[in-house]
């Protein structure tokens, strides 16, 4: 395997369950080198990669768990509480200002092709001394030339300073200040809830309930009842609706056009406060179709507007073009709806390229007191009272579809492929994601979170092996990440 970086520890306090790391960045391309990462992932593959086989480390985890990146992400935090980057060294390096973002994995596809790589060939400026290679000798016991030569090829390269916090000492106990080495060690995305938090963080590797409504590749929408109560699906092509008990996940109606071409496309919502479910042609031309979820019975319900709402309609998305998101005004004034650009107004935030999905795109909290507007790879937290730009988010991909958890605490963001993200809303990190593994392509294409915060729904759709559609399912995830390690890691 390449070795990606170079590891030098600076200090340890056993006593404080503290080590203060340098990382220096080993692997450079021609326009890019492995990401600087704050993922405690990657500092616990440190801490196991250099466990002697009787250290305490070793007693509890093993060779092939480390090496299992859906075990690392899963169980890093109950091994490190945290870590903090200090400081920095020749980041952003020279011409590469668009490198991967830091929450970004090290693509292990790439490594694999640059498994020749040689880095005494990639960086040829003046002066450079190649990362040594380990002695077995600590760093204040190494020779003074030889201790000036490392101390000069950290300095050259891009680097940082960390404080890594473990959750017990034993799991350091091996590591003393000095200890350095070459390592082949990369981040992914550990979780790391806050205390407090993890009850309300959705389970994404194991979901409460898989449904397949329409057994194709083609669920549209998804949205749930005001009460949580009910969730619905719409079928992109046929005019049809499924709708499912969350107490069970069992299907309580299911619904189609009369005429299905009527309703390609149809757009999916609530009447605010009533469980009738509303489906409207995208072009809304034509009458709604709405039934009451308790009877199925088809009725007559007031007229749904817009793309998507907030919790009581006060705010309705509707079409805008370009990077804007466009809200239908009550009283019809403004021509009837009024257009938010997206980053006016704030110093900082930018303008992006590409227009905003007026469905998947954006959501709100359950207050109504701010709204989330996706596009391209940031989040725009809005006032949508009178449009400020309250926070811009970053995400490391083109988003899909985004939506906010009830309280405004979490979002769920989904990108061009399976991965689902959950990130905290207040610091922007990330606290869960989960990428599907199960040797499927797979697409997510669209979630909902239920107003009672319970569930969170997200679409898939399966493809074969030529990338095309081939199945699709709903995964209902629900919310409650562990509170206490499981019993095999505590001893």
């Amino acid at each position: 395997m390449t070795d990606l970086y170079g590891v030098r520890v600076l200090a340890a306090d056993h006593a404080a369950r503290t080590l203060r790391i340098r990382v220096s960045v080993l692997y450079y391309d021609t326009d890019s080198h492995a990401p600087l990462t704050d993922d405690p992932s990657f500092f616990y593959r440190i801490l196991r990669e250099t466990a002697w086989d009787d250290a305490p480390l070793c007693e509890v985890t093993t060779r092939d768990q480390y090496l299992d990146e859906e075990w690392v992400d899963l169980h890093t935090r109950w091994f490190v509480e945290r870590a903090e980057r200090l400081a920095t060294r020749n980041h952003p390096w020279p011409g590469t200002e668009e490198l991967l973002d830091e929450d970004e994995e090290f693509d292990e596809e790439d490594e694999e092709a640059e498994a020749e790589y040689d880095e005494d060939d990639e960086l040829p400026w003046e002066g450079y001394i190649g990362f040594p290679w380990e002695e077995d000798v600590r760093f204040q016991d190494m020779k003074p030339g030889a201790a000036a030569e490392l101390v000069q090829a950290e300095e050259m390269r891009v680097g940082a300073d960390y404080e890594v916090v473990v959750t017990d000492a034993r799991w350091m106990r091996h590591l003393s200040e000095g200890d350095w080495w070459r390592t082949a060690s990369y981040p992914t995305h550990a979780d790391m809830p806050l205390p407090g938090e993890a009850p309300r963080v959705p389970d994404l590797r194991r979901p409460r309930a898989v449904l397949k409504p329409f057994g194709t590749a083609e669920s549209h929408h998804l949205a749930f009842s005001d009460d949580g109560r009910r969730l619905a699906v719409s079928h992109s092509e046929q005019g049809e609706l499924a709708v499912y008990d969350t107490a069970d996940w069992n299907e309580c109606l299911r619904a189609s056009a009369e005429n299905p071409d009527d309703y390609v496309c149809p757009w999916l919502s609530w009447v605010p406060g009533e469980p009738v479910v509303v489906l409207r042609h995208y072009e809304e031309a034509l009458p709604q179709l709405a039934y009451d979820t308790g009877s199925g019975a088809r009725v007559q319900a007031p007229a749904q507007t817009g793309r998507l709402r907030s919790a009581t309609g006060r705010y309705r998305t509707t079409y805008a073009s370009g990077p804007r998101v466009a809200l239908l005004t009550p009283d019809g004034g403004d021509g009837g709806m009024r257009e938010i650009p997206l980053g006016a107004g704030s110093e900082g935030a930018g303008t992006p390229d590409g227009s905003v999905d007026q469905f998947h795109g954006v959501t709100f909290t359950a207050d109504e007191s701010r709204m989330f507007v996706a596009c391209g790879e940031r989040v725009y937290v809005l006032d949508p009272a009178d449009g400020r730009t309250l926070d811009v988010i970053r995400h490391h991909d083109t988003i899909q579809s985004v939506r906010v958890s009830p309280d405004g605490e979490l979002l769920a963001v989904i990108g061009k492929f399976a991965e689902v993200t959950i990130r905290r809303v207040g610091d922007h990190r990330v606290v869960t994601n989960h990428r599907n593994r199960e040797g499927r392509l797979c697409q997510a294409v669209a979630t909902a979170w239920s107003p009672d915060g319970r569930h969170l729904a997200v679409s898939l759709r399966v493809l074969d092996e030529h990338w095309d559609p081939a199945d699709g399912e709903i995964r209902v995830y629900g919310t409650g990440l562990a509170t206490e390690p499981p019993p095999e890691l505590v001893r």
